[in-house]
């Protein structure tokens, strides 16, 4: 019976070991129709809005990944944030738009000293992005209105540069450790990440190392940086159940947790959920959502 047994554990090696990879690494997806709305990937099926929120309640901390320049889904992280508030959640939004020396402004936006129009001028928001203030500006009402929290969590351009460029002799001590903490050997985000790094072919060399290994260590460090700033954030807010950390960035990196969460998970054991978007294909005949994506879907037109 035992030589059945190891010989069927054989065959069943040689099998998997012999196969091709694409029939080992397969990725799943959801199937879905052509219909707007939000996907719980976890439940396989459609929910609304009241269900997500009802849903989020035992994460302290949600991930929501953005297409930057994309109307509707600030839209919806808007309408989001303001059944949060009707729930009585306190919402402590850290957002990617901003750094932390910019807590200061944003303590003053929220507390009624400037308006909109004053933070987005302080901000030099024009010079720093071409995406719409008028986007983003609905949501720092809305957790304006909820008596809630905004913090920057970005890391500066100049730190950027330093770290893309591998300049020691600019970096502060503890900027170094910082550099010298990155982990740059997970492989699958680099297979994520990787294929959109491909335009770096098109840009002036400003170094001998390969364009795409510098712009890849800027996306690490800037995941990692946003995730160290999360984790203090989370840290000294979370006190109650109603309290939410909500964190606004783009999708890459949100998606499949390895960007920010991945590293947020190292530094703290809070709970975590993670939303993203997928825009409706009209060439297609169906929404196809990877099973990995995130946990939750707003599909749009």
């Amino acid at each position: 019976m035992l030589k059945k047994i190891l010989s069927i554990g054989i065959i069943l090696f040689f099998f998997v070991a012999c196969s091709k990879p694409s029939s080992i690494n397969q990725v799943f997806t959801h199937d879905l129709g052509k219909k707007e709305g939000i996907y719980s990937v976890k439940q396989a099926r459609s929910i609304d809005m009241k269900e997500l929120v009802k849903d989020l309640e035992y994460y302290p901390v949600i991930f929501v990944g953005d297409y930057h320049d994309t109307k509707k889904t600030h839209k919806f992280f808007e309408n989001l944030l303001k059944e949060l508030d009707k729930e009585g959640y306190k919402i402590h939004l850290a957002n990617e738009w901003f750094s932390p020396k910019h807590n200061k402004l944003l303590e003053e936006f929220i507390s009624g000293q400037i308006n909109g129009s004053e933070l987005k001028q302080r901000r030099k928001w024009d010079e720093f992005t071409n995406f719409k203030w008028e986007y983003v500006e609905p949501l720092y009402e809305a957790v304006k209105k909820n008596n809630g929290k905004l913090y920057g969590m970005n890391i500066s351009k100049e730190d950027r540069k330093k770290i893309r460029l591998k300049k020691f002799d600019k970096m502060s001590k503890s900027e170094k450790e910082f550099y010298d903490s990155l982990d740059l050997n997970v492989s699958a985000h680099k297979q994520l990440v990787m294929p959109f790094l491909e335009h770096c072919n098109k840009m002036p060399q400003k170094s001998d190392e390969p364009c795409e290994e510098r712009m890849y260590r800027v996306q690490v460090a800037w995941d990692s940086y946003m995730a160290k700033n999360l984790a203090d954030i989370s840290k000294n807010n979370i006190k109650t159940k109603k309290d939410k950390v909500v964190v606004f960035a783009g999708a890459m990196h949100i998606e499949q947790n390895l960007g920010i969460p991945l590293r947020f998970s190292r530094l703290s054991n809070l709970p975590f959920t993670t939303i993203s978007n997928e825009e409706i294909d009209e060439e297609s005949d169906l929404v196809k959502v990877n099973n990995s994506k995130s946990d939750f879907v707003y599909i749009y037109k």
